[in-house]
């Protein structure tokens, strides 16, 4: 089953990348880039139940001990000051939370199953011989499975299931500098939301470019989401250190 829905979902990015850079001009060289990367991250989730919030917090050691799998890529596609952009995240891990209610219940569990995925239309607002400027709007899909456990001591065990699926509208900025002929810093700024949902992203990276072909990249990135739930409100949050290398053709 996840096999099928990851294959539908990159499918979908590469297409979606690569159909919207065909809209946006009929003549002109494109140029592309596919990008695969680690990201080391400290997670957090937050999520109401009807005994209470429950909270966990994982470091990335943590995290290693408790991810079943995770899957992390992004494409790119270019064609003069246009551009569209496309990433995902999956993510599957559980971890031990804080206990509402200690009398009643004696340990809390939470088990995720996250999948994000982004896409933008960029445009090149400004341009010199070492810098670039763009701006662009987007969206950003949510699919998540959380499973929260009450394990009971005076209450009987709970499990209160949470599945919940959404779209945020975005906008975005993106500013690379290069400081030489070999290497380049980036920074990527997103946010967007709807009455019921609200995400927002930064990213900040220093890069080396090898040679026409390939690129390396490392830097900090911190991902938020909150939404509204049948029982109040839940949020997570992945925040540390990346690391990536993009092959452009």
């Amino acid at each position: 089953m996840f096999a099928e829905r990851l294959t539908r979902i990159v499918g979908s990015s590469l297409l979606l990348a690569l159909s919207c850079g065909a809209a946006f001009a009929q003549d002109g060289d494109w140029s592309y880039g596919i990008t695969a990367y680690g990201w080391f991250n400290d997670t957090g989730i937050t999520t109401d139940t009807p005994q209470g919030e429950v909270d966990a917090e994982l470091s990335f050691s943590d995290a290693l001990d408790n991810l079943d799998f995770a899957f992390m890529g992004a494409v790119e596609a270019r064609n003069g000051p246009w551009g569209v952009m496309s990433d995902l995240l999956y993510f599957k891990l559980s971890a031990e939370a804080s206990t509402p209610r200690r009398l009643l219940f004696s340990d809390a569990q939470i088990e995720s199953e996250i999948t994000v995925l982004s896409a933008y239309a960029t445009y090149r607002a400004y341009e010199t011989a070492n810098m670039a400027f763009d701006v662009g709007a987007g969206v950003r899909g949510f699919w998540i499975d959380l499973d929260t456990t009450l394990v009971g001591a005076a209450a009987p065990t709970q499990t209160i299931n949470q599945d919940k699926n959404w779209v945020d509208p975005l906008i975005a900025a993106r500013f690379r500098m290069d400081f030489n002929e070999k290497t380049f810093g980036t920074l990527f700024l997103d946010a967007g939301g709807t009455g019921d949902s609200r995400s927002w992203q930064a990213l900040a990276t220093v890069g080396y470019r090898l040679n026409e072909q390939w690129e390396f990249q490392g830097g900090y990135r911190y991902l938020e989401a909150t939404w509204d739930t049948d029982f109040g409100e839940s949020s997570m949050d992945f925040s540390g250190p990346i690391l990536g290398a993009t092959y452009r053709f």
